[in-house]
């Protein structure tokens, strides 16, 4: 199958998928009138995905082999569990979507600063192997003292071949070292430990929330027991985790307490899930109250990265300004004391 689809492509074939099972096609009848719709590479993708659905692949399969965003492939995998695929797949589209229309956003945000920094390291360069010699000499002549910030120039000018080779060896020896601790711990210790990172961790808990919370309420919606739910949870293909969280769940129910009880053990989902499964339970309506709790934390999870969005350019600027501020008052400071002794 086709090696990568646009982003684009993905979203627009997801969506019209899911528009064309709402409306009562079959998912051979669907993909054939796609197929339609599409011209070259994709569709002859297309034509491979109907003669795979016709020799026994599941969508989800398909879905792999067209080596689409993961979040296609889960929303597939899930929405042919429990019997909602065309939502499922309206639902991933709608979400890639908006996560790469985020990104985009914010590779926008840091063209400018980036092209800003790359010519203040331009400039810095010049500084460092034209100028600042320049500076030295008339120093030396005046008998002016340089300032520690001109002094830690010229140091770095007079060892660039130690300090590349200093990085690449400290990169040599942590990657390894990374790598190894990454295959000897479990993918749920992994989670917990990215999830207590600052910074990342907080986006990281929202959207495990999200993920277990609205996929659950799915399948409960969809007439699934709380068992059965689990265990169609404990199964996804693409999040290995899932497994030994699920496990430690179940471990806690069979040691007689509740559900809630089970989900508090897990570090790497938000503390307030088990007080929604909880009341959920109570008030019976524990499917409505899990989907109405999972949309909740992607909002919280889209409101965050909107808000680092925000935060992000204006830091970058403020960096690059105070560095050129910096070396204009490392250059004139010693100048102006010069003048002053004439």
């Amino acid at each position: 199958m086709r090696k990568k689809w646009k982003v684009e492509e993905q979203s627009r074939f997801m969506k019209r998928l899911g528009t064309l099972l709402q409306k009562g096609y079959t998912l051979g009848e669907a993909l054939e009138f796609l197929r339609l719709q599409f011209s070259g590479k994709v569709k002859d993708a297309i034509g491979e995905a109907i003669r795979a659905l016709e020799e026994g692949d599941s969508f989800y399969r398909v879905i792999r082999g067209f080596r689409f965003d993961p979040l296609c492939a889960v929303f597939a995998y899930y929405g042919e569990t429990h019997g909602q695929l065309p939502e499922s797949l309206i639902t991933a589209g709608e979400m890639l979507e908006r996560k790469y229309g985020q990104q985009a956003k914010f590779r926008h945000l840091l063209a400018y600063p980036v092209l800003l920094f790359a010519m203040t390291v331009g400039v810095f360069f010049i500084l460092q192997t034209r100028i600042l010699p320049q500076f030295v000499l008339l120093y030396e002549n005046f008998r002016v003292k340089p300032n520690r910030l001109i002094l830690f120039y010229l140091w770095l000018n007079g060892h660039y071949p130690q300090i590349f080779l200093a990085v690449c060896l400290l990169f040599s020896v942590l990657l390894p070292l990374f790598f190894k601790w990454g295959k000897n711990v479990s993918p749920f210790e992994r989670q917990r430990w990215l999830a207590k990172l600052p910074g990342i961790g907080p986006f990281l808990m929202l959207w495990k929330t999200y993920y277990f919370s609205f996929h659950l309420s799915q399948l409960l919606k969809n007439g699934f027991s709380l068992h059965e739910s689990l265990m169609v949870i404990r199964s996804d293909p693409e999040k290995k985790y899932l497994r030994e969280t699920i496990d430690r769940i179940h471990r806690v129910l069979f040691s007689g307490k509740s559900l809630p009880d089970g989900v508090r053990e897990i570090p790497f989902w938000l503390p307030e899930l088990a007080a929604v499964i909880e009341h959920g339970q109570l008030a019976g309506r524990l499917d409505m109250e899990l989907e109405s709790f999972s949309l909740h934390c992607l909002e919280r999870f889209y409101e965050r990265v909107e808000r680092l969005l925000k935060f992000v350019q204006p830091l970058m600027f403020s960096l690059i300004a105070l560095w050129i501020v910096l070396l204009y008052v490392s250059i004139l400071s010693p100048t102006f004391e010069m003048i002053n002794r004439l």
